[in-house]
């Protein structure tokens, strides 16, 4: 098939040996590549006992026919394991430099099976594919070893690396990019699975060549010039100040979580940790990943003071400003900045951090915690210090409260006891990202069902109840936030989607403001693979890997009782100044779903949903 080289590098660390498969034609029809393609191998290699810390669990880096095809958002890559934080089927996109690197070394992937007896990287230099000791790197933090790997290899080098808190098997800790201009694979601890492998980091030396053939590439070229012109001036002041510049909005309409969740409005606190003051006071410039005509995130510094940065850094996006800022009631956009330095520089999920650490907060000031607990450390909202001190803690797993916190908010919960399950705001063992399913119910249902537990990717329903329509789906206007009527359907129909997108593999910020649609991204991939596809078939492939993925979670224990909110988010409104909203009626629109879904009532694919889609080779034995 066009679009692909249709080879990945099998990487044996127990034996220390690598080897090159096909992936054949079958694989690349059903599962197109990246997340889908991802599921399939990863249904192949595990059980419903595989430990995610093991040996058996492969960490699974694929490419999809986007990358590096000059698709806008395009040079990306998923990252795909079962979870150390959920123990059931996980996937993780990034960007930067990284995916494309890899796709121009002549392979689609990288599947790393085994564990090493001693830390070491993979070099990728030339076609050659190497083992190499990495003692001298284990112990550093991201920014430290990109830093010697850029001494060792040049500035063209580009690497995927775990910091202190990867190599301790925090099973938050997440894989990094481009060091201080970091980009990750975040969710779910991904870091945790490579550094149960041993593995620092794989190293690309520099940029390859080898570009698989394209099936109309002229048509491809004439097709992005003009759509990418459209995107660059629909997105224009998405642009000027990124995902932070969405915070202040997110405030007002009520979708932004706000004192572990209690809270409805904070416009002080928004007004001073937001896109445009970041632009003001500490942006130096903006960036973005390789070769993105978008050019989103910022670079900031902030020069002195207990929060300094020490240079340049990744300023924080509309996530950490919400897991690290609104969250715990911290309103100083350098502390926030701080933090979300720490968790880059240690190799932290900053969703799931800056959810466990609200939720200690609050116990601590409910009395469940106690400085007894925490070595004599004073937690509590708006407590920048503290947090910052925890995320220390954390990523070292420090006896005490980082060793508890460590594990995330679900089983932190569970050690601790007397209710404080009311205060984790996780889905399967996920903490949930920044936004709010009471603003949004089609994100309530997305949250409940999604593959990897809380995840606003999974669908991104808030954009599509907001401003983005779907008339290739029959939905020509936004959805309404809080209307039952047609959610479950609505969430379906976005699953598949943006399963799809992130099979493909590519940003997802081109949905913005109506800038590409799906009929364009069809046109992508056509023009790439010459396959001629539909617009129903094509959303047949992303149902494929969804429920595929769903039937991976199956056999790991997940079922109807899985597919839940936290207790906050089904029992208290969120009800402040012009603001009144009633929590997601799930149970009855999951009823819906569920007879969309075609699946039984426990929650599993049907024998006729998995022959329908031809995922008979994957049910359990």
């Amino acid at each position: 098939m066009y679009g692909y080289h249709d080879r990945l590098a099998w990487i044996d660390l127990t034996r220390g040996k690598v080897e090159f498969r096909e992936i054949g034609t079958q694989d690349l029809t059903d599962f197109i590549g990246g997340a889908n393609l991802g599921a399939a191998l990863l249904a192949r290699l595990v059980g419903a006992d595989t430990d995610p810390l093991g040996p058996d669990n492969p960490l699974i880096m694929l490419s999809g026919p986007f990358t590096a095809a000059g698709v806008p958002g395009g040079n990306r890559h998923e990252v795909i394991a079962l979870s150390p934080l959920t123990g059931i089927y996980c996937e993780s996109n990034a960007g930067g430099a990284f995916g494309r690197q890899l796709k121009l070394t002549g392979v689609d992937g990288l599947v790393f099976t085994g564990a090493s007896k001693k830390p070491v990287m993979l070099v990728i230099d030339d076609g050659q594919f190497e083992l190499r000791d990495a003692s001298h790197l284990w112990g550093k933090d991201v920014f430290e070893t990109d830093d010697l790997l850029t001494e060792s290899f040049g500035r063209s080098q580009a690497s995927a690396v775990i910091g202190p808190a990867g190599e301790l098997l925090v099973p938050m800790a997440c894989i990094a990019h481009d060091g201080r201009h970091t980009r990750v694979a975040g969710r779910g601890g991904m870091g945790a699975v490579m550094g149960s492998k041993n593995l620092k980091a794989i190293v690309i030396p520099k940029v390859g060549d080898s570009l698989p053939a394209f099936a109309d590439p002229k048509g491809l070229e004439e097709t992005l010039k003009l759509d990418i012109a459209r995107m660059r001036k629909a997105l224009e002041m998405f642009a000027k100040y990124g995902t932070p510049g969405s915070f202040s909005n997110n405030e007002r309409l009520g979708n932004l979580p706000i004192n572990n969740w209690r809270d409805a409005r904070a416009i002080d606190l928004a007004g001073k940790i937001n896109g445009i003051v970041m632009a003001d006071t500490i942006q130096v410039k903006r960036a973005g990943c390789k070769r993105c005509p978008i050019i989103c995130s910022r670079v900031v510094n902030v020069d002195d003071g207990p929060y300094a940065t020490n240079g340049i850094v990744e300023g924080p996006e509309y996530e950490n400003l919400g897991a690290l800022g609104s969250m715990q009631l911290v309103d100083d956009l350098a502390a926030v900045t701080k933090a979300n330095e720490s968790c880059n520089r240690y190799g932290l999920d900053t969703i799931s951090t800056g959810g466990t650490l609200a939720f200690a907060n609050e116990c601590f000031e409910k009395g469940l915690l106690t400085k007894a607990d925490t070595d004599g450390l004073e937690l509590g909202m708006g407590r920048p210090d503290s947090n910052i001190e925890l995320i220390r803690r954390i990523a070292f797993r420090e006896k005490g409260i980082g060793e508890l916190l460590c594990h995330g908010s679900r089983q932190a919960a569970k050690e601790i006891g007397h209710g404080a399950e009311e205060y984790a705001i996780e889905v399967k063992g996920l903490e949930l990202p920044m936004h709010d399913p009471r603003f949004s119910w089609g994100h309530g249902v997305s949250y409940a069902t999604g593959n990897r537990g809380g995840c606003h990717l999974t669908s991104l329903s808030h954009a599509y109840e907001l401003v983005v329509t779907f008339p290739e789906v029959g939905q020509m206007e936004p959805a309404k936030g809080r209307e039952r009527e047609g959610k479950a359907q609505f969430v379906v129909n976005l699953q598949n989607y943006m399963n799809l997108r992130d099979s493909l593999v590519f940003c997802n910020f081109d949905q913005l403001n109506n800038a590409a649609k799906g009929t364009h991204v069809l046109g992508w991939y056509n023009l790439i693979t010459g396959r001629g596809l539909n617009f129903e078939d094509f959303m047949t492939l992303g149902e494929r890997g969804f429920q595929l993925k769903r039937m991976i979670s199956n056999r790991r224990g997940v079922t109807r009782k899985d597919d839940n909110l936290p207790p906050r988010l089904h029992t208290l409104k969120k009800v402040g100044q012009d603001l009144n909203f009633d929590v997601p009626p799930l149970y009855p629109m999951l009823s819906e779903y569920y007879d969309l879904r075609g699946w039984t009532e426990e929650g599993r694919p049907s024998p006729e949903t998995v022959a329908r889609l031809g995922l008979k080779e994957f049910v359990a034995a």
